[in-house]
């Protein structure tokens, strides 16, 4: 480290005394905190379609831009496809711009998507604009977590990194907030202030130092350091720490065939296995679901209760937050993968006597209007039931599923291959997204609406066995800590064969 600037002489001079070596945080966390306006836009696209396509299937929207369930099913899905192509992007542009550069790029395709929804007068200029901001979404849900997670100290980066579904979480509450207020144009337009304003608060702010490092710019990495940690904090052996990691072949991207490395194969599973599980938790049926649950217990306004669902994940996101370095990332899956198992199967139970069965047997045909009648009744009984299954659902998905599959995929991938591993999680994460999202009607009317939820509790379940004994705990370890931890499992490999 023979390059690191003459701003370090009289700090470190000082730590060679052994009298300071204390971290700062604080500008650990204003840098992470700008980054989320990026998740909190991501938030923003996924929330709006709620409110948006209120005003646009309406009878009394302009025919050029009413959409009929057809083109308002494929206006909410195409953000999953726009993803999928956003998360190959990002694999490769974390590597070649840095993870700050490609945070600050991605607001171009944010800030055209949201212009073109905001003019648009005809139906292929709300897909064309959702693609495109699918596409931002898919660049930022990788390059976010992967900057917090480089840039925050062991101690911090569970924290730190559920800051991700926190911003997520609050970009959903401020969509369906001002669309309570706000036109569908007008509600565009105030996305398309999100991007702008990441761009303009984001310039200051440095690049990973492991990118940096990674990429030969020792001053950059040390000043990076420097700014983050503060003059009482020994950044010398930091950086040396992160250069004697990346020695071997920062230089170049990882060959695929390496993938089939144990020490690569393993994490690249277990991340795998968590965004596959994220998605098949059912969190979509059950926002899908959302309106009518509250409907039959007296709500009428579906705006209003929208901001209710967002507001419950808004406040899971900040209990994540608060717990994720101390419960530990396996047991507050663990945790939350069962209650979300337990609400899928009452919510469930609740259908199965709130929606008469489908089959024409003679039987139902004699006792149909009883039946109805006695179902009816029922259902108004557990519907409070209900009610707190889908608040509780959502809850514990803020608060573990949710922000816990992105974290772990941003701390267990060694440095040469976070870029391509990531973003091969992500890609499987928005693919599952857009199956689960598109099938989930025709699922309902294969095995019912309550068979629906009663596959998503298996799935929550088989999510729970899969962490119990494939998932190891990060909590507290540094990213050469986890790096070694896979490379011993490749050691060990090595030596029994």
């Amino acid at each position: 480290m023979g390059d690191l600037p003459n701003s370090f002489s009289h700090s470190l001079s000082t730590q060679s005394t052994g009298i300071l070596r204390k971290e700062r945080v604080g500008w650990t966390i204003l840098a992470t905190f700008i980054a989320a306006i990026g998740p909190v836009t991501f938030g923003y696209c996924v929330g709006y379609s709620s409110s948006a396509l209120l005003d646009l299937q309406n009878e009394n929207a302009p025919s050029d831009v009413r959409l009929s369930s057809e083109q308002a099913s494929w206006f909410s899905s195409l953000l999953n496809v726009g993803a999928i192509v956003g998360s190959l992007i990002g694999g490769w542009a974390i590597d070649k711009f840095g993870r700050k550069g490609t945070i600050v790029l991605c607001a171009i395709p944010f800030e055209i998507g949201w212009l073109l929804i905001s003019c648009a007068h005809h139906v292929s200029m709300f897909h064309a604009g959702r693609i495109i901001t699918g596409l931002g979404i898919g660049v930022i849900s990788l390059a976010y977590p992967v900057y917090v997670a480089e840039i925050a100290t062991a101690r911090l980066r569970g924290t730190l990194g559920a800051v991700n579904q926190l911003a997520i979480a609050a970009g959903i509450l401020l969509s369906y907030s001002f669309g309570v207020l706000v036109h569908w144009r007008w509600l565009a337009l105030i996305g398309a202030m999100l991007p702008a304003l990441l761009v303009i608060l984001m310039f200051p702010m440095p690049e990973t130092p492991r990118w940096s490092l990674g990429n030969n710019r020792n001053s950059e990495a040390a000043n990076a350091l420097l700014w983050l940690r503060g003059p009482d904090f020994d950044v010398e052996e930091e950086c040396c720490v992160i250069k004697a990691s990346l020695d071997e072949d920062h230089q170049e991207r990882l060959p695929w065939r390496d993938f089939l490395l144990p020490s690569m194969l393993k994490p690249l599973l277990i991340s795998i296995g968590l965004m596959v599980f994220q998605q098949f938790s059912g969190v979509n049926a059950v926002i899908f679901n959302a309106a009518s649950i509250f409907s039959n217990a007296g709500f009428s306004d579906a705006k209003l209760i929208s901001i209710t669902v967002g507001a419950v994940q808004f406040i899971g996101a900040g209990l994540g937050c608060l717990l994720m370095d101390k419960a530990g990332r396996r047991k507050i899956l663990l945790m939350t993968g069962l209650v979300m198992c337990i609400c899928h199967v009452v919510l469930g139970v609740y259908f199965e006597i709130y929606i008469p069965p489908t089959e024409k047997t003679p039987q139902a045909d004699t006792l149909a209007l009883l039946g109805s009648i006695h179902r009816s009744v029922q259902a108004k009984r557990i519907s409070s039931l209900s009610i707190t299954s889908l608040v509780v659902f959502n809850m514990f998905y803020a608060l573990g599923w949710g922000p816990v599959a992105w974290l772990i995929m941003s701390e267990i991938f060694p440095q040469r291959a976070r870029g391509q591993a990531g973003g091969i999680a992500t890609l499987i994460n928005w693919t599952c997204s857009f199956i689960v999202t598109q099938t989930y009607q025709s699922m309902a009317d294969t095995l019912s609406i309550q068979g629906a939820y009663w596959f998503y509790a298996g799935c929550c379940f088989f999510a729970f066995i899969f962490v119990y004994f494939f998932l190891p705990e990060t909590k507290g370890r540094t990213l050469e800590e986890m790096e070694a931890m896979f490379d011993q499992d490749k050691q060990d490999y090595e030596r029994i064969s």
